[in-house]
């Protein structure tokens, strides 16, 4: 299968005042999918699809219009724990992919894990199974 063609674009959020750079698919006329999570704004997580004013605030820089699809996903936001190291949390990220979630580090501490929403897998468990056995 395919991956999507990721682009990028820029977009004003008018209730925010900010403009952004955004990592987006096209997948409709006005619709962009976000592949990933804005650390900034709660409503822009992994696998929302977005959609925006047809015409730009300034040139190059579309508006955000609302949420047109809400994320199957939900998200869960982890500060890492500095005792486990990057191979222990890669067996974690590969079971919140096993469950078919997407994971990733900002901010260099900082996990967003998206889960789909029928999911049970408890990443909170998981890294502390993980501290435990290093005790």
């Amino acid at each position: 299968m395919q991956e999507p063609d990721i682009i990028q674009i820029k977009m004003y959020i008018k209730e925010e005042e900010s403009t952004g750079t955004y990592d987006v698919i096209k997948v409709g006329k006005h619709l962009y999918q976000l592949p990933n999570n804005d650390p900034f704004n709660e409503l822009l997580t992994y696998g929302t699809i977005i959609e925006v004013y047809p015409e730009t605030k300034e040139e190059g820089i579309y508006t955000f219009k609302s949420v047109f699809k809400e994320s199957e996903y939900r998200v869960d936001v982890f500060g890492l724990p500095s005792v486990l190291n990057e191979t222990e949390l890669r067996t974690v990220g590969q079971k919140i992919m096993d469950e078919g979630g997407y994971w990733e580090v900002i901010f260099g501490g900082m996990a967003y894990v998206n889960l789909p929403k029928t999911s049970n897998f408890n990443v909170d468990d998981e890294l502390n199974r993980l501290i435990k056995a290093k005790q």
